[in-house]
C-alpha cells in the first residue's frame, strides 16, 4: 500500500505537468509571425534589406525566399518580423 506522501507527491508531479504542457505550447504560438515585406531581385539586396532594417530597430528578425515568377525569372521575397 502506498503512504499517503508518496501520493501527495505523484498528484504534485502530475498537476505540474498539467499546467506547464499548456503554458509552454501557449508561448510558441505566441511568437510574432512572419509577414511579407517587399520583393528583390537578387539575394544580395534583399539580405542587405534585412539586415538595414535590422541594424535601424525596426524588425527582429528576417527571411528572404526565393520564387519563380513567370517560368524563368528567379525573385526574392523579404518577410519580416
Amino acid at each position: 500500500m502506498k503512504s499517503r506522501r508518496s501520493r501527495a507527491v505523484a498528484a504534485l508531479s502530475i498537476g505540474a505537468a498539467i499546467v506547464t504542457i499548456p503554458l509552454t505550447a501557449g508561448s510558441a504560438s505566441a511568437a510574432p509571425q512572419y509577414r511579407y515585406f517587399s520583393t528583390y531581385k537578387s539575394a544580395v539586396a534583399c539580405q542587405t534589406a534585412g539586415n538595414t532594417l535590422a541594424q535601424q530597430g525596426r524588425i527582429t528578425q528576417f527571411n528572404c525566399n526565393a520564387k519563380i515568377i513567370q517560368g524563368r525569372e528567379k525573385v526574392w521575397d523579404l518577410f519580416v518580423r
